[in-house]
C-alpha cells in the first residue's frame, strides 16, 4: 500500500532535505513551497475527501501567505480526515503560545534544526 506525505516549506533547501528523507522512507512525496490542500485548491467549505489524501503532513510553520499552524486550523475547521497526530510543524522560531496551541491540538512539533532520528521516531510511531 502506497504511503503518501505532503511536505510544505518555503525554504527550497529544507524542502529538498525533507522530500529526500521521506522518499528514503518509502513515501510518495508531494512537495510544496506554500500551504496547499484540496480544500484550498477547490475553495471547498468542507473537506471533499472521504479518506485522507495523505498519511502525513509535514509543514514548516513560518511561511508567506498561510503559516503551517493556520493551515492545520483551516483544515480542522473544515473536517480534514487526517488525524492531528499525523501532522507535524517544524520551525526555528515557534512562539511559546503557538507551540502550546499546536501540542494542545495534537500536532507534533519539531524545532529547526532537528535530527532525522527524532523525525524517524515520530514517523514510525504514527505509521504503526
Amino acid at each position: 500500500m502506497e504511503r503518501k506525505v505532503l511536505v510544505i516549506d518555503d525554504d527550497v533547501g529544507c524542502l529538498d532535505v525533507a522530500e529526500e528523507y521521506f522518499l528514503d522512507k518509502g513515501f510518495s512525496v508531494t512537495a510544496s513551497l506554500s500551504a496547499i490542500c484540496p480544500m484550498i485548491e477547490q475553495g471547498a467549505a468542507t473537506c471533499p475527501q472521504r479518506t485522507p489524501e495523505y498519511d502525513i503532513i509535514f509543514s514548516d510553520n513560518n511561511m508567506p501567505g498561510m503559516r503551517g499552524l493556520e493551515l492545520f486550523e483551516y483544515q480542522r475547521q473544515r473536517g480534514c480526515k487526517l488525524p492531528p497526530h499525523r501532522k507535524a510543524l517544524i520551525s526555528g522560531d515557534l512562539s511559546g503560545d503557538d507551540q502550546k496551541l499546536a501540542k494542545g491540538m495534537g500536532y507534533q512539533v519539531f524545532h529547526k534544526p532537528t535530527s532525522l532520528d527524532s523525525i524517524d521516531l515520530w514517523v514510525d510511531e504514527v505509521m504503526d
